[in-house]
């Protein structure tokens, strides 16, 4: 912090929070729900209940904490100098050096708490697609594999992230990849043609910074047409 001054608890919490982007804490509930309704098997008994609502949870403020607080921490650089970002902004936090470690370590506890969950309360095909969504939430911004600076990867992960937290609440109600409706597969792409925007938006801070992104590599012109394609 300036000045050398150690944070309290309270500034930690709420720069946690901050990094969480609370906006967020429904996208994953949101897919879930869409992959529950696609499943036509809507729960009913107060157990199956019981087990949805855990499970949505923990895709709330848990999973933010990994794909956006994680992602606060490695693009740290490159924030100082993105005019969309600020302390306040909707679109992300910059995230003080001195809270790095506090995110990382509430990151990994979420992802124990996230896998723990669907390990006792998924189908073997539920947890296979929560292990896959964690690691791409992980992987988006952090080494080794870090997929936002591989161009077009950066926009296909987006994109099977959001197609694996549907697919999550679909096989939570007993569907199978065989049975996964398209409807699913192509709001996987819309979602990737959104990231290729957003990132023809953020060009010149990446730029910068030295990122390589789908615009930084393609351009800002070719990154909006393949969105508009998506």
């Amino acid at each position: 912090m300036p000045g050398g001054i150690d944070p309290t608890w309270t500034d930690r919490i709420i720069a946690l929070l901050k990094a969480s982007r609370p906006p967020g804490w429904t996208f994953g509930p949101i897919l879930y729900g869409i992959g529950v309704i696609h499943s036509r098997n809507i729960p009913r008994t107060l157990g199956d209940l019981f087990k949805a609502v855990v499970q949505i949870g923990s895709l709330s403020l848990p999973l933010c904490i990994i794909v956006f607080g994680i992602n606060d921490v490695y693009d740290y650089e490159s924030d100082l100098l993105n005019p969309r970002k600020s302390e306040s902004s909707l679109e992300g936090t910059i995230l003080q050096p001195v809270y790095h470690n506090d995110v990382r370590r509430a990151a990994w506890a979420s992802t124990a708490l996230i896998l723990g969950i669907f390990a006792v309360t998924g189908r073997k095909q539920t947890f296979l697609a929560t292990l896959g969504l964690v690691f791409l939430g992980w992987q988006y911004s952090a080494p080794p594999l870090r997929l936002k600076e591989v161009p077009v990867v950066d926009s296909i992960s987006n994109g099977l992230m959001v197609l694996l937290a549907s697919f999550i609440g679909f096989t939570s109600r007993g569907g199978s990849i065989a049975d996964a409706p398209r409807s699913g597969y192509l709001m996987a792409l819309v979602c990737a043609g959104v990231h290729a925007l957003g990132a023809a938006v953020d060009i010149d801070a990446d730029l910068q910074a030295g990122q390589r992104t789908i615009a930084t590599f393609l351009g800002a012109r070719a990154s909006a047409c393949i969105a508009a394609a998506f």
